[in-house]
């Protein structure tokens, strides 16, 4: 097993890509507010419409569409849905709009796991999941302090993510409070 340490990880490769994070629930939250925290420039959330979460979203000053235009947008796709909804959303909004060489994560694998989900051979998939609860993660990041983190990948990631141990990157922040 190889671990990886914030030394390992070059923010650069993340910073440059269009990153949407769908769903804004404990984990999405966390990972949006984690990336726009490290200097991703371009992130959008991705809900549905009518979705409760939009305004909380919004709030935040984050740009909400839905998970198609989040999907024809980004680089990289971060699905952060309730397992039991994946399938569908995927299905449905998300799978008719990949193209060729986009990267998708997830929070968890059940899905990719039992073949509830089964990405093209042609886009890249992997796993980003912090071994905390969503709302330490987001505070650790904003506090400086690191959390394991479970990274496998189910393809070979594309040359400009494969240097960078994890897409939800840990910004230098400010100190945690005593």
């Amino acid at each position: 097993m190889k671990v990886y340490y914030e030394q390992d990880a070059d923010l650069k490769l993340i910073q440059k890509k269009k990153v949407a994070v769908v769903g804004y629930g404990s984990q999405g939250h966390a990972h949006v507010l984690n990336m726009r925290d490290s200097g991703v420039k371009q992130v959008k959330v991705a809900l549905q419409e009518g979705s409760s979460s939009r305004k909380k979203a919004e709030a935040e000053g984050l740009e909400v569409v839905t998970p198609a235009e989040a999907t024809q947008w980004a680089d990289v796709v971060m699905i952060l849905v309730p397992d039991e909804k994946q399938a569908v959303l995927f299905a449905n909004e998300i799978e008719p709009h990949l193209r060729a060489g986009q990267h998708i994560m997830f929070g968890h694998g059940f899905n990719i796991h039992y073949n509830l989900i089964r990405p093209r051979a042609d886009v890249d998939v992997s796993l980003s999941a912090p071994k905390v609860p969503a709302i330490r993660s987001a505070r650790n990041t904003r506090w400086a302090s690191a959390c394991p983190a479970s990274l496998p990948s189910t393809r070979t990631p594309p040359a400009p993510l494969a240097t960078s141990p994890s897409p939800t990157p840990r910004p230098s922040a400010t100190p945690a409070p005593a």
